[in-house]
C-alpha cells in the first residue's frame, strides 16, 4: 500500500501559519508589558483625579472607593478660592513672556551659530551650554542677594529674567541643530531677489522652524510653570504665588484638605497636558532634528 505524500499547498500553509503565530506571540511578549507598564505610570494620576471630586467622608473609607459617589466638584472651587486662581493668572502672564523672549533671542543667537561662518563661533556656543553643568541649588544663594539689591524680589521680572536665562542654553542648543538641517539654497535665492538677512530670517527660516519653535516654547514653558524653588525663593507675597508655590500652600499647618489639594494638582496638570497633547507632532520633530543634527 503505497503512501501519499502531502501536497505542495499544504506545506507552505503550515509554514504561513506557524509564521503567523510567531508573530503573534512576539507582538504580545512587546506590547504586554509596554500596556503593564502604561497601566503602572497612569495609575497615580487617575487615584489623584478620583480623589479630587471625593467628599471628606469618602476619602476616610475602608477599604478605598475608587469611583466617587456622590461627586464633589466642589473641591476644585475650593482650591480655586486657596490661591490657584491668583497663581494660574501670574503663571501664565511669567510662562508667556517667559517663552517669547527665550524663543525670540535664542533664535537670533541660533542662526547666527547655525548658519553664519564666523570664527569662534563653536567656543561661543560651548560658553552659552556651560553654565547648564552647574547645579542651579549652587546660584540660588547668589543670584538671591544681585536680585535684593536691584530690588526685584517680589516682581514679575525677577521671575521672567531667571526663567529666561535658565532656559537660553538648551533653546539655542536646539533651534541651531535644526536650523542647520535647512538648505542654503533658499537663503541664497532670496539675497538674489534682494532680500535683507533679517527679512530671510523672518519669512523664510521661521516658518520652516515651527517645529523647533514649538518645542523650544514647549521645553521653557514646562520648565517656568513646574519651577517651584525660584518662585518660591525669589518672592513672598501671596499675590505674586505662582501655581505651584499656591499648590504648596493647599497645605495647611493643623490637616490637609486631601479633596482640595487633589483638585489643585490635577488643575497645575491641565495645562502642559493639553498644550502637549495639542502640539506633541511639532514637539517631537523639533526635538529629533535638532538632538540629530546638534
Amino acid at each position: 500500500m503505497a503512501t501519499t505524500a502531502p501536497s505542495a499547498v499544504a506545506v507552505p500553509l503550515e509554514r504561513r501559519a506557524r509564521l503567523r503565530w510567531s508573530r503573534v506571540v512576539e507582538s504580545a511578549a512587546v506590547h504586554v508589558p509596554l500596556f503593564a507598564f502604561v497601566i503602572l505610570a497612569l495609575f497615580p494620576f487617575v487615584w489623584a483625579f478620583s480623589t479630587s471630586l471625593k467628599t471628606p467622608s469618602q476619602l476616610l473609607l475602608f477599604p478605598p472607593r475608587f469611583v466617587p459617589n456622590p461627586l464633589a466638584p466642589e473641591n476644585y472651587l475650593r482650591a480655586w478660592q486657596k490661591g490657584m486662581g491668583q497663581g494660574f493668572v501670574n503663571s501664565i502672564f511669567v510662562c508667556t513672556v517667559s517663552v517669547l523672549l527665550t524663543v525670540v533671542i535664542g533664535a537670533l543667537a541660533a542662526y547666527s551659530i547655525g548658519r553664519l561662518r564666523w570664527p569662534g563661533r563653536n567656543a561661543f556656543l560651548i560658553l552659552i551650554i556651560a553654565p547648564m553643568m552647574v547645579p542651579g541649588l549652587v546660584l540660588l544663594v547668589p543670584t538671591y542677594i544681585i536680585m535684593s539689591r536691584l530690588q526685584l524680589l517680589d516682581t514679575y521680572l525677577v521671575l521672567i529674567l531667571l526663567y529666561t536665562v535658565r532656559s537660553l542654553p538648551l533653546s539655542v542648543w536646539i533651534m541651531r541643530g535644526f536650523f542647520e538641517t535647512l538648505p542654503y539654497e533658499l537663503e541664497e535665492a532670496a539675497y538674489i531677489d534682494g532680500a535683507s538677512r533679517l527679512r530671510v530670517l523672518r519669512h523664510i527660516v521661521m516658518p520652516l522652524s515651527q517645529p523647533a519653535l514649538v518645542a523650544t516654547a514647549l521645553i521653557v514653558f514646562h520648565s517656568s510653570w513646574d519651577d517651584f524653588l525660584v518662585a518660591s525663593t525669589m518672592t513672598s507675597r501671596a499675590a505674586m504665588r505662582t501655581v505651584q508655590v499656591a499648590l504648596y500652600f493647599n497645605i495647611g499647618d493643623y490637616g490637609v484638605d486631601w479633596g482640595a489639594l487633589m483638585a489643585a494638582a490635577m488643575m497645575s496638570l491641565a495645562p502642559m497636558l493639553l498644550l502637549f497633547l495639542v502640539l506633541q507632532r511639532r514637539f517631537i520633530s523639533g526635538i529629533t532634528h535638532g538632538a540629530l543634527k546638534g
